[in-house]
């Protein structure tokens, strides 16, 4: 697993939100969809630092999946356990650099 770039800090509302997108206990709806699509637009507009740090070969993976979640929500019709999670992973990757990993938390 790569060492992603540290980005700004989120607002709780912003940290919270990708926590509960990235739970795979919950389950995926248009609207997180959108606000993730959303949320990376944003962030390439504004110029995240993060992303800059990215390697070109990264930028173009977070593209690929930005692109294939937003063909996912056009083609929702097939909805189902492995295709809410590739389109969980899909999300997650197209927010590589904004977001930092979870880690486990410690006793």
């Amino acid at each position: 697993m790569s060492v992603m770039p540290e980005s700004r800090p989120h607002l709780p509302e912003t940290a919270a939100r990708i926590k509960q997108i990235a739970d795979p206990r919950h389950i995926l709806c248009r609207e997180d969809m959108l606000w993730v699509l959303h949320y990376v637009q944003q962030k390439v507009a504004q110029g995240e630092p993060a992303l800059l740090e990215l390697s070109k070969p990264r930028i173009l993976r977070n593209f690929q999946y930005f692109g294939e979640a937003a063909l996912l929500l056009l083609d929702r019709t097939a909805a189902g356990h492995t295709q809410d999670e590739r389109i969980r992973t899909c999300l997650l990757e197209a927010m590589h650099g904004l977001i930092t990993p979870e880690t486990p938390d410690r006793p």
